[in-house]
């Protein structure tokens, strides 16, 4: 484990190049660099012999060894540590081609600089201290976010509003160790017991804990599984619901066999709809896999949707969020709580989404979105640990255990919250953390 601003840390000395823009083909595709020979590197190929920071400059870019002028571009040189990663960056716009973008990155590459790998250069901000792990962290969100709730609460992450109900419990911590080691150092400068107040913040990091489910669900979408028995419509369902034929539809029963993923967007989130083989009793192996599978998925799931025939006499049996009799336009069965629905003529296909709409807006509605949460699963492991350790410190003041017993406890928490923030961090815990990020950011 190694500390924020340690001596002994190793220098970043070589220069990073990739493409940050996504694959494909746009208008614009953009070329990034960072490290000590940005600047001269980028430099080399470029009509521009001299530069001001943060002054777009329009050139042509040329591949020197060969004298050949290969685009027009706009270039942006970042003077350390005023750039996004801490150090000297240069960030190039061409126009969208993958074959040019590629290329330009190999001429850099050939001039010294090497292939950046994943979530580099927010990885070096960090190490440069223009960023905490969870403002880290907040980037990837930013990026990966499905919804318009999910943009905003990962913004107040990159903003600091976690990092700062981190750093004010943290205190009060440091606060009540010191209390604690003061009186093991001048144990007869003090009368009676100490025991400290740490009701209130356990308080607030449980009040933590409880915004990760739905703040995920906000950033990654509403899971919504297909559930029933076989050939009752499940995959017609869901491609009703999608307007698109996404699974494979036949009237031999259990055609599907693994569950099948389609996403639509409803009042700005993101609903995941998975589809899932036909629930039942089988001899056949490899139903029993997707048999399996369906169950696994609904314990996964948001929501549940149980699919029923309208002209079998099955009765809904499965726990379910929302119950749905399909082909309701061949018989005109009723059935308790349930929407009426034709998969094929899409008769009830709209009140079926809408019904979604308001069970899926209901998960993420439990939380404000001005508040501090947790966006991430290593923030709510730590948070969790941390809790663990406040409340046996509680319990063993509360027992009147010796306080540099219960010190342990404090001492611990403390440096859950260190790693947290990444005050105290680890090859490895980087490695998870930017593991995650795109190439080029």
């Amino acid at each position: 484990m190694v500390s924020r601003g340690e001596s002994g840390i190793q220098m970043v000395t070589d220069t990073i190049v990739a493409i940050s823009t996504p694959l494909g083909r746009g208008a614009i595709g953009i070329v990034r660099m960072s490290g000590p020979k940005a600047w001269e590197i980028a430099l080399k190929h470029l009509t521009i012999s001299k530069v001001v920071p943060k002054r777009a400059y329009h050139a042509d870019f040329f591949h020197r060894k060969r004298e050949e002028s290969l685009d027009d571009v706009v270039a942006i040189f970042y003077k350390a540590p005023h750039s996004y990663s801490g150090e000297d960056m240069v960030e190039i716009s061409f126009h969208g081609n993958p074959l040019l973008l590629s290329k330009a990155v190999r001429i850099f590459t050939q001039d010294g600089a090497r292939p950046a790998q994943r979530g580099e250069f927010t990885k070096r901000a960090f190490l440069n201290s223009k960023m905490d792990l969870v403002s880290a962290e907040a980037v990837e969100k930013i990026v990966d976010s499905t919804s318009e709730l999910g943009l905003k609460i990962s913004r107040n992450a990159l903003e600091g509003r976690l990092s700062s109900l981190i750093e004010r419990e943290r205190k009060k911590l440091l606060e009540i160790s010191a209390n604690v080691e003061v009186r093991l150092d001048y144990p007869d400068e003090f009368e009676g017991e100490y025991v400290p107040n740490l009701s209130d913040i356990i308080k607030k990091m449980k009040k933590l804990l409880s915004t990760y489910d739905p703040a995920r669900t906000a950033i990654e979408g509403v899971k919504v599984v297909l559930l029933g028995a076989p050939n009752v419509g499940k995959s017609s369902i869901l491609n009703a619901l999608v307007g698109e034929e996404r699974a494979i539809v036949t009237p031999i029963a259990g055609t599907t066999r693994d569950t099948i993923e389609a996403s639509l967007f409803i009042n700005g989130l993101k609903v995941i709809l998975i589809d899932t083989a036909g629930i039942r009793d089988t001899s056949d192996e490899i139903e029993k896999i997707g048999v399996e599978r369906a169950k696994a998925a609904a314990q996964s799931a948001h929501i549940k949707v149980h699919i029923v025939d309208a002209t079998s006499n099955e009765e809904p049996h499965l726990p379910a969020d929302i119950i749905v009799v399909n082909k309701s336009d061949l018989v005109q069965r009723k059935v308790k709580n349930a929407l009426n629905v034709s998969a094929k003529t899409g008769h009830g296909i709209e009140e079926l989404k809408d019904t979604i709409a308001k069970l899926a807006l209901s998960v993420t509605q439990k939380m404000d979105s001005a508040e501090a949460v947790l966006i991430a699963e290593r923030q709510y492991d730590l948070i969790k640990k941390c809790v663990r350790e406040l409340e046996e410190a509680q319990v063993a003041f509360a027992n009147g255990l010796p306080i540099d017993v219960v010190e342990i406890n404090i001492r611990r928490a403390i440096e859950f919250l260190d790693v947290l923030v990444g005050k105290k961090y680890s090859d490895d815990i980087l490695n998870v953390v930017f593991s995650k990020f795109c190439v080029g950011k």
